[in-house]
């Protein structure tokens, strides 16, 4: 395929592409009237027929399918390729559905599945259905598609043309007004622009392809394909010219019939032989021109005669000269110290010619190797050397280069020596004819790299091993050689063990750049004994390593250097050891120069003093220079009274027991100081005592505070004493009134309600209502005197009686204090709810009167309720953000408002009158002075109406 005909075919597949979108863009355009019922989209020209929504869709579809078949193919699940078949079926479903609807008189409901068209449609055979040809145009088209995807390209393209011969047969139907070329009733109509839609998608899958099947010879760049193409639009326009001005003329009546036929004869015969003398001429002009490459060609084989001849001459020329030459090369060939060879193209590429050289080599003459028979050299090659030297050569074979190959032979006396051979193999026509090439003996060579890999091994060995990197300087080439340690040193793989000066100075420091370079400099120039200078380098993380390198240098004769040898260690840990102890150092000295305690070191035996903080002054009130120069000054300052007792703890220490002493120093002003001194000895690695590590604070005023803390103690501890025995005459005062008062108050109170009760019995007739009710009302008044009585007696009693701690069960004295008071009044219904097993710790006695106050309230509460519901029973509850077991009695009675739950507990408060509920008042009193002997706390919350629940916690 030459030029032309790709230019050609890359045009066609454009103009197919743009066909395509053309199509689908007239489908979107005319679906687009159908939606907004935009007649001049849906019909071009009133009163025309109107595209249907199918074949919108069709157009839409086989355009967007032919644009995706031009799409590069792609390895995907989904390619261009795939959905372009995909929307080709659905062209060519649409299609075949509505030929069958046509087919079978049947409605498949496909045509206003998306919009409704009226019933009053021009020239439609039913609402929204396409023509019967547009149907089988789309039918056609959607085929053409699926088979252009298979490479069916001759089938695709003939139903296309015949689409294509559809879709303008209805064109010119409505060009020249003929109705029946587009419409035959009582079928719907194909519309003007669906015609011109199918014809340009018809040309588009003709275009697709046009290097195969019937447009490969329409496109074609030979003669027939010009002449098709050149004929093509004479042939299909000169037909319709000629029918549009016949028929123009007969319906305007402007020449009878029989003329316009024959005009239209005359001027078909004058197109027509016009079109023959194009071709004619078009094809003379190709025959002259073939007659003149004829005529060229004969007059250049007679030249080339001529010059064949000349050329013949000039050959045997240079053949003598050649064989002239190689007589020269041979002789060339046979003084060369080495061997000029060729070897057979076979299996084993044995040897089968060699040059004189190869007597000084094998020690063999060139008739001894090479006689009448095979050449003897192969077999002086050591058998383990002949698979390298035949791979060698095939590699090279196949890479069309030279070989070269090192290998061994035995000479004629016994000697193995080392041969380098260098060869290229020649071919005559593409056939490989013989290998050519050199061989050289390299014995002298080998034992030079052998002795050379040997010191090179050692010296690697010696590097390696070394802690520190080695280097050599040379000042001819100005590298510098180092070892691996070096590169190790850097964080690198060594790509080269060399590099240049200037490499080597880019990896220094900045700051210490000026200061290297000077000092390898001034040992260069002024030739010091040796050069030693402390840097830092470069490493491949960015980071910054410390080294030490020094080297001696080599002078010539004339005092310019030869080479520089040296090493270089790390020092990196050292350097970050001495900086972290100045660092250390300085931390030590600001901490120990600014803290208020004495902070020293002394030797092991503690004659020295090492260190003293400058805090000694202050305390001590001398100077540390005095106490470096005289360290027995320390023990002087110490106060007689402590002086045994300190220096038997020295002694101690000295043999490795931690001081840890309170003493006095006097100043030399006088003043008492004291001391707290801790010091503990600092050991070697061996176990032995290096120095001792002291701290001595001022603890003076601690010292007059606890005094004075002793002193407050002793008078607090006499007023305690004083205060209890005070408090316990009281009570014991307080406990002999409240008898007293008992029983004087309880004489005259039984006098009252005897005299009282004798009266109602004795005078009863005698005494009126108004008199025996005041009687009674005086009985009842001391009786709930006596009570109250009762009840702050007991009360007095909770608060002074000793308590007896024992492990207590709540649950059977509730049990117990229940059943009394069913018994007491048997016709209440009552539920006692009484968990089971509540054990607590606390007194017997006092808990009793506990659970008789609080069951005995909820029980008059709860009186006035048909059933009544009490529960005993605990549970865990939050109380001032603390977790805590509570225990509770729990009742359904009258309630009380929890405004007034804080009255409760104080002694006769109460929030209901005697005439509702009896009662003194003192009971929940009691009940809290009990739980709070047991160290708990006590609290009821209610509502009105709803029952109450008092809960109580003990931890005794």
């Amino acid at each position: 395929m030459n030029g032309s005909s790709i230019k050609l075919n890359l045009l066609a597949r454009k103009l197919s592409v743009k066909l395509g979108i053309i199509t689908a863009f007239l489908g979107f355009s005319v679906l687009l009237g159908c939606f907004f019922n935009l007649s001049v989209l849906k019909s071009v020209l009133p009163g025309l027929v109107t595209m249907k929504v199918n074949t919108t869709l069709g157009f839409i579809f086989s355009g967007i399918s032919l644009w995706l078949w031009h799409q590069p193919h792609q390895r995907k699940r989904f390619s261009p390729q795939l959905l372009s078949q995909i929307l080709a079926v659905i062209v060519a479903l649409i299609g075949l559905l509505t030929l069958i609807q046509y087919g079978f008189n049947i409605n498949l409901r496909i045509d206003e599945l998306l919009i409704k068209e009226s019933i009053n449609a021009v020239a439609t055979f039913s609402p929204g259905r396409m023509a019967l040809s547009t149907a089988l145009c789309l039918f056609w088209m959607g085929l053409a598609l699926i088979f252009l995807s298979k490479r069916m390209i001759s089938t695709a393209q003939g139903l296309a043309l015949g689409s294509f011969l559809i879709a303008l047969w209805g064109l010119l139907g409505y060009v020249f007004g003929i109705s029946t070329f587009y419409y035959l009733m009582p079928i719907t109509a194909m519309a003007l622009h669906t015609s011109v839609g199918l014809i340009f998608l018809g040309l588009g899958v003709l275009l697709a392809c046009p290097e195969g099947g019937w447009m490969k010879v329409v496109m074609s760049p030979y003669l027939g394909g010009v002449i098709t193409r050149s004929l093509l639009p004479v042939i299909i326009g000169t037909p319709v010219l000629n029918t549009a001005l016949f028929m123009l003329a007969h319906r305007n009546h402007l020449l009878p019939p029989e003329v316009g036929f024959v005009i239209r004869a005359i001027v078909n015969i004058f197109m027509l032989g016009g079109v023959v003398w194009w071709n004619a001429k078009y094809l003379n002009a190709i025959d002259q021109k073939q007659q003149e490459y004829q005529q060229a060609l004969k007059e250049s084989n007679e030249n080339l005669e001529v010059r064949v001849q000349k050329r013949t001459a000039q050959l045997e020329a240079a053949n003598n000269a050649l064989n002239e030459s190689r007589f020269k090369l041979s002789n060339l060939i046979n003084t060369l110290p080495g061997i000029v060879f060729s070897r057979h193209a076979n299996v084993n590429w044995t040897i089968q010619d060699l040059s004189d050289g190869c007597l000084a080599v094998t020690g063999y003459s060139k008739e001894e190797l090479c006689g009448l028979e095979d050449c003897r050299f192969q077999n002086l090659i050591v058998v383990e050397d002949l698979p390298k030297i035949a791979a060698a050569i095939q590699t090279a074979i196949a890479d069309n280069i030279f070989y070269q190959v090192e290998y061994r032979i035995h000479s004629k006396l016994g000697e193995e020596k080392w041969l380098w051979e260098k060869g290229i193999a020649t071919a005559v026509d593409g056939q490989l004819q013989t290998i050519q090439g050199f061989i050289t003996e390299i014995t002298s060579l080998k034992q030079t790299q052998e002795a050379l890999r040997i010191s090179e091994e050692r010296w690697r060995l010696a590097t390696s091993a070394a802690l520190d990197a080695i280097w050599e300087w040379d000042a001819a080439s100005n590298m510098t050689t180092f070892s691996e340690r070096w590169f190790s040193l850097l964080g690198e793989k060594p790509r080269s063990f060399t590099m240049t000066r200037s490499e080597w100075a880019s990896r220094l420091h900045p700051d210490d750049y000026e200061r290297v370079i000077k000092s390898v400099e001034n040992h260069l120039l002024n030739k010091t004994p040796k050069y030693h200078s402390e840097y830092r380098v470069r490493h491949q993380d960015g980071s910054y390593k410390w080294v030490a390198s020094q080297a001696i240098a080599q002078w010539d004769q004339q005092g310019n250097p030869i080479r520089m040898i040296g090493s270089i260690a790390d020092i990196t840990e050292r350097k970050q050891t001495e900086e972290a102890l100045r660092e250390s150092e300085s931390k030590f000295r600001e901490l120990a120069e600014n803290i208020h305690e004495v902070f020293h070191i002394n030797s092991a035996d503690l004659s020295e003093i090492l260190y003293i903080s400058p805090a000694y002054e202050e305390i001590w009130g001398r100077s540390c220079q005095s106490l470096y120069q005289n360290p027995d000054s320390w023990s002087e300052s110490i106060h007689p009274e402590d002086g045994d007792r300190i220096v038997a703890a020295c002694n101690r220490l000295i043999q490795g027991e931690p001081l840890q002493q309170e003493y006095r120093i006097i100043r030399p002003s006088g003043g008492i100081v004291w001391i707290f001194a801790r010091v503990f000895p600092i050991y070697s690695l061996a176990g032995e005592i290096l120095r001792h590590v002291g701290i001595a604070a001022n603890i003076t005023e601690r010292k007059q505070a606890e005094q004075k803390i002793w002193e407050l103690n002793q008078q607090l501890e006499m007023r305690v004493q004083q205060r209890t025995a005070e408090l316990t005459a009281a009570n014991k005062e307080l406990e002999s009134f409240s008898y007293s008062v008992s029983h004087d108050l309880r004489s005259p109170l039984r006098g009252i309600d005897g005299f009282s009760k004798a009266l109602l019995e004795r005078y009863q007739d005698q005494l009126d209502e108004k008199g025996k009710h005041y009687l009674t009302r005086i009985r009842s008044g001391t009786q709930r005197m006596g009570e109250l009585i009762d009840n702050l007696l007991q009360l007095s009693r909770v608060t002074r009686s000793q308590m007896r701690l024992t492990q207590v069960n709540l649950s059977a004295i509730a049990h117990e204090i229940a059943q009394e008071l069913s018994e007491s009044n048997p016709e209440r219904q009552v539920n006692w709810l009484i968990s089971p097993d509540l054990i607590v710790s606390g007194d017997y006695q006092l808990l009793k009167i506990i659970l008789e106050n609080l069951l005995n309230n909820a029980w008059k509460f709860t009186s006035v309720k048909i059933q009544s519901n009490i529960e005993l029973s605990c549970m865990n509850c939050h109380r001032n953000n603390t977790s805590l077991l509570a225990y509770f009695v729990r009742d359904n009675g009258v309630g009380f408002d929890a405004a007034y739950a804080n009255k409760l507990f104080q002694p006769f408060q109460r929030l209901h009158t005697v005439e509702e509920f009896p009662g003194t008042g003192i009971g929940l009193a009691t009940v809290q002075r009990i739980v709070h002997r047991h160290r708990g706390d006590v609290w009821a919350e209610s509502l009105v109406g709803e029952g109450a629940t008092f809960y109580f916690t003990l931890h005794p």
